[in-house]
């Protein structure tokens, strides 16, 4: 069953997701601006909008002023920055995705290192499992991001490090349950998994 979610490649524009865009929108406009109004310069819809707007009013960013409905003006009172608040539904602040975005620094920051190393570099952020990094990392290898520097051996991880001129940008690539990877700072799918190569190998 689907969860209602979006692929990422269907929700993230130039390496901006749908929460980035309102983000700087709101920057963009400290007079004050409307559900109804980013909805329109975005082309996101009213519902997403209006979803982000009211974890950012709860978690204290924004103030409520006139009109009602999508019409309602809201204000930025607290201005942490260029990068969007990563907040759940009701303002506390999120974790969610935080692990693969250390993954992606770390490789970017490191000569070589393998998935027990990444798994703990990552869990400086959040809590981030061997398992999880041997994915990410297997998923990357495959689109042609990584080099192997050490290959694997019994009782020994492979070693990798990211290639030459493949860090994209600051957004990790995502590995998406249809089967590919999406780069949202390409904004393009960049690796589709062949039918002969199982998920059962990650």
């Amino acid at each position: 069953m689907s969860n209602g979610r979006k692929p990422a490649h269907l929700t993230i524009l130039e390496g901006r997701d749908n929460r980035q865009r309102i983000w700087e929108t709101l920057r963009n406009q400290p007079q004050g601006i409307s559900i109804y109004t980013i909805s329109r310069l975005t082309s996101i819809s009213d519902e997403t909008v209006k979803t982000y707007i009211e974890s950012l009013r709860k978690g204290g960013y924004l103030e409520r002023g006139e009109g009602a409905g999508t019409q309602k003006i809201y204000r930025l009172m607290l201005d942490t920055g260029v990068e969007a608040p990563r907040l759940k539904i009701d303002g506390s602040p999120s974790k969610v995705g935080q692990g693969t975005e250390a993954m992606w620094r770390t490789l970017r920051m490191l000569k070589d290192i393998n998935a027990t190393e990444l798994a703990a570099h990552a869990s400086h952020a959040t809590n981030t499992s061997i398992s999880t990094a041997k994915n990410f990392l297997k998923w990357l290898n495959w689109a042609g991001y990584l080099d192997v520097t050490i290959p694997a051996q019994p009782g020994r991880q492979a070693r990798y490090r990211l290639a030459y001129r493949m860090y994209t940008g600051p957004l990790p690539p995502v590995i998406q349950r249809s089967g590919q990877l999406f780069d949202p700072n390409l904004g393009t799918v960049v690796y589709v998994l062949p039918s002969k190569r199982s998920n059962h190998e990650l």
